[in-house]
């Protein structure tokens, strides 16, 4: 429901994103633990590959930033019958005044 709720304001251009510190691997490892039952009852392993020259810590929305990896890992392991799901984060268009990251 509240990625229907979200898809209506992002509609609307009512959605706002945050600009808050938040822990790349803390956020992202959180995301892919929380998904790590659902993986492992289907025998797939879930890896985490966060680029090590990433700044640790970034500017944005984490709560969005998780509910999209959530999403996305989810329909990962849905549709994988066997094997490995890798999440990569890296660093894409990055200057001194922030960066774009890529999964």
């Amino acid at each position: 429901i509240n990625d229907i709720l979200d898809f209506s304001k992002v509609e609307a251009g009512k959605l706002q994103i945050e600009k808050l510190p938040f822990n790349v691997e803390h956020t992202v490892g959180g995301a892919l633990k929380s998904l790590s039952g659902r993986a492992s009852q289907k025998g797939l392993e879930l890896i985490c590959d966060i680029d090590p020259d990433l700044e640790p810590w970034l500017l944005g929305d984490a709560g969005r930033l998780r509910q999209v990896l959530l999403n996305l890992v989810g329909n990962a392991i849905k549709f994988t019958e066997r094997g490995v799901i890798v999440t990569s984060v890296r660093a894409n268009l990055a200057d001194a005044i922030g960066c774009q990251l890529q999964f």
